[in-house]
């Protein structure tokens, strides 16, 4: 998928420059200046851009004919919260959590060949667009942190580790015709839908700048790339979907 790799290659270089531009300064930081905190929480208001695209097929017998249907889904990026945070256990070296929860519209477009009531081998085409559709995502991401004092107001803390992802998708059960009438040569249609709950592993690699307005609070942006897939039970066969994506958020920290 051309936008899903433009996605993914954005967020590396986003990430690689962010690294480069804080990296040597940084680690002479971290060097001169140690991390003595016990650790820190953050809660911010997140997006997540992703572009998800997956094809499901059904088939039903309807006067003694097969009726056939494809089924387009698309769903983009969403809002949502993160709440995270980490506790230092060696040195500038803390073990973080982050939890982050978004959910957007997945819409479906049904395209479907109907065999007519009164002729044989004669199909009408019938179209739907399902807007009712969502998918919900809640990630939970373990977490490496090196956290790297930079002066005594900012902080930057990079992170990396493994990810695991609970996803509600909705997917099209039925595709029902909607006759309109004699002479039966336009129908309509009707659609039932039904939520799916699967969970996937991949993993996450980001970066947060932290500004600390006195000694426990403060403020922050970061950016984060999660990334896995998980296997749909779709109609027509399993559909394998990306999940996660380049996440950015701003939002509130306090140290402890």
């Amino acid at each position: 998928m051309q936008i899903g790799r433009r996605v993914v290659i954005r967020g590396a270089v986003a990430l690689g420059v962010m690294a480069g531009i804080i990296g040597a300064p940084a680690k002479a930081a971290a060097q001169m200046t140690p991390w003595e905190e016990t650790g820190y929480i953050g809660v911010n208001y997140m997006y997540q851009v992703k572009d998800r695209v997956f094809t499901e097929s059904l088939t039903a017998t309807i006067f003694d004919e097969t009726a056939s249907s494809t089924i387009s889904h698309a769903s983009g990026g969403g809002g949502g919260f993160e709440i995270g945070g980490a506790y230092r256990v060696w040195k500038n070296l803390a073990a973080g959590i982050a939890v982050t929860s978004f959910n957007t519209k997945d819409g479906a477009n049904i395209s479907s060949s109907v065999p007519h009531p009164l002729f044989y081998n004669r199909p009408r085409l019938g179209v739907l667009d399902v807007t009712s559709g969502d998918y919900k995502e809640v990630g939970i991401h373990l977490q490496g942190v090196w956290v790297m004092p930079l002066t005594e107001k900012i902080t930057v803390a990079l992170s990396g580790g493994p990810s695991i992802f609970n996803v509600d998708q909705s997917l099209i059960a039925e595709v029902q015709p909607v006759e309109i009438g004699a002479p039966f040569e336009l129908v309509n249609l009707s659609a039932t839908t039904a939520a799916i709950r699967r969970t996937a592993v991949g993993g996450n690699v980001g970066a947060d700048i932290q500004y600390w307005v006195n000694e426990r609070y403060g403020g922050g942006i970061f950016l984060r790339y999660t990334a896995g897939s998980v296997d749909l039970p779709a109609a027509g066969g399993d559909q394998s979907i990306d999940v996660g994506g380049v996440q950015s958020g701003i939002g509130l920290r306090v140290k402890f």
